[in-house]
């Protein structure tokens, strides 16, 4: 990581750029950007509920089985053999849907982050961009990569209100 941004930084001091011109440099907080920005705060909500809703059926499932765990230990000794052979299986069988349930969850919820925030990032990325070259910058750095910077270069307040008139003109907010 400092091997990437030393030869960033002395590329754009060795190139033509930095002879006699000032180099101007901007940093973003990507996670800034996600939090605070109206599609940003959207994502995280959903996927936040989507975590909820799996969490919920979880504990559902889990009860369930504790359930019907209680039920074998105080009638095992007034139920039949076959019956007390029955609510094992079951309480197995249930153990492993919800072992399928839990690992299909943890997937899914992998795949919608993947999904939505990979779509956020490419989006954003796009608008660093556009916000760059409106200022004239040459460079824009990650600002949790870097150990130190001014605030007047962080763009991502400017990156946050270009993502939210885009999202508002999305949605149909401001036509």
């Amino acid at each position: 990581m400092k091997k990437t941004l030393l030869g960033i930084l002395a590329l754009i001091f060795l190139s033509g750029v930095g002879y006699g011109q000032k180099v101007r440099i901007g940093v973003v907080n990507p996670d800034y950007i996600l939090a605070n920005s109206k599609e940003g705060k959207k994502i995280l909500s959903e996927l936040q509920a989507l975590q909820k809703r799996k969490e919920a059926e979880i504990a559902r499932r889990q009860k369930e089985i504790q359930s019907l765990q209680r039920k074998l230990q105080t009638q095992q000794g007034v139920m039949s053999s076959q019956a007390v052979q029955r609510l094992q299986e079951k309480i197995i069988e249930k153990q492993k849907a919800l072992k399928r349930y839990v690992d299909d969850a943890k997937d899914e919820l992998a795949r919608a982050n993947q999904k939505k925030l990979g779509a956020f990032q490419q989006k954003m990325l796009k608008v660093i961009r556009k916000v760059a070259k409106a200022k004239g910058l040459v460079v824009v750095l990650d600002k949790r990569q870097v150990i130190f910077s001014d605030p007047v270069i962080d763009i991502s307040s400017e990156v946050i209100g270009e993502l939210d008139r885009m999202f508002d003109k999305q949605v149909g907010i401001g036509k």
